[in-house]
């Protein structure tokens, strides 16, 4: 009983804009975690005077709130200049938010007592998920595991954090052993792990990357991408942070950027947010700075250009941002994240698409948004998209 009234007391600061970041942080951990589903689901109702009904559930503030982290979510509260102006709307918004997350995952619109059922083979969007893979070679499946410790491999303990991160701890009362794991992901699956050295990776769909469990048997903090992640690696000046990825290096000591290397795309691309990188492909070397993007061709040219990073990253803010992409690399990430074929019929469209909405929005609103162009329409049976284009 008191720790649900404590419970009751956090929720209530919560909604008042009254926790600091740290103890939201915790609060929202709480709730990604489904524990106390029923009571938190009860406040939610005592809250706002009544059940929470499916037409909520699309309020703007809750299409807003669900393109932001949840730590952005809890500062946009905390920042609001007076709680009077706060609408009403944004705030059911934030409870239906949370609905979403105590019954089916943060981004799917289902209310719990719905009667309505996801079709067998039905299209919905991508989730938190991932295989890993220890030194030994057992594979473990994270979205079907609790919380809490994994297993010590290798002198570390691996654990799943209550918001769904892969974390690593260097046992130091352990020998040192060399090993590496592999976190991969499937399409329609994305993930985040923190790395031994404290290195924090964002693993896109269809992606994988593998890393020693304990960086302090070598000389160099070496990983493997396949596909797209996006790094926030620690400082160690001893020790170079490399990424393989294709037939490029990367080599940092500490930042931020993003290497998309799937094997579909003609090139590989790395944009770098913070810091400095050297990008190397055979005896060329780049070096790149904030805002600059490497670009290694196919037929081996590496090239450096200005960009605008905020479409690039979206996707680690469960976004969709399309900035002038045709429609062949539009529908890749469409095929990644919601797990489905593409088939084009007739003549290919050349329109430029624009415009981003969030990775939680169903795939038919995704291809209504593209279809708003007049350039192409779209039909979708048993897990396959068809494209046509209207020109």
């Amino acid at each position: 009983m008191e720790q649900h009234q404590a419970l009751r007391e956090t929720f209530r600061h919560y909604v008042n804009g009254q926790l600091n970041e740290t103890e939201a942080k915790a609060f929202l951990a709480h709730v990604q975690s489904g524990q106390d589903r029923a009571l938190l689901k009860e406040l939610i109702e005592e809250t706002f005077g009544s059940p929470l009904h499916q037409d909520q559930l699309v309020d703007p503030g809750l299409r807003t709130i669900l393109d932001e982290s949840w730590a952005n979510l809890h500062n946009r509260i905390a920042q609001s200049p007076a709680k009077s102006n706060i609408r009403w709307g944004w705030i059911i918004g934030i409870a239906a938010t949370m609905l979403c997350v105590l019954t089916v995952g943060i981004g799917l619109y289902i209310r719990e007592d719905t009667k309505t059922t996801n079709q067998v083979g039905a299209v919905v969007p991508g989730t938190q998920s991932a295989t890993l893979t220890l030194v030994d070679g057992r594979k473990i499946r994270l979205s079907e595991t609790d919380n809490g410790q994994l297993a010590e491999d290798a002198g570390v303990r691996i654990s799943k954090s209550a918001d769904g991160q892969l974390v690593y701890e260097v046992l130091e009362d352990q020998p040192i052993a060399a090993g590496y794991n592999t976190l991969s992901t499937a399409k329609g699956e994305t993930y985040k792990v923190k790395l031994p050295d404290g290195t924090q990776v964002w693993l896109n769909a269809a992606s994988s990357i593998r890393y020693a469990t304990n960086f302090s048997v070598y000389g160099t903090r070496r990983v493997t991408l396949d596909g797209e992640a996006y790094f926030d690696v620690a400082k160690n000046a001893e020790r170079p942070f490399v990424v393989r990825s294709g037939d490029q290096d990367v080599e940092v000591l500490g930042t931020r950027f993003n290497i998309n290397s799937y094997t579909d795309e003609a090139d590989v691309l790395t944009t770098l947010l913070e810091g400095s990188i050297q990008v190397k492909f055979q005896k060329e070397i780049k070096t790149l700075r904030p805002g600059q993007q490497s670009n290694l061709s196919s037929s081996g040219n590496l090239r450096v250009r200005e960009v605008d990073t905020d479409p690039v990253i979206s996707w680690i803010n469960n976004e969709f941002m399309f900035d002038g992409d045709n429609i062949e690399t539009v529908m890749r990430k469409i095929a990644r994240w919601y797990n489905v074929d593409v088939v084009y019929q007739g003549a290919m469209t050349t329109e430029k698409f624009g415009g981003g909405l969030s990775r939680f929005e169903s795939v038919e609103e995704v291809l209504q948004l593209l279809e708003k162009t007049g350039a192409v329409k779209f039909r979708i049976e048993n897990r396959i998209i068809y494209v046509q284009s209207n020109g």
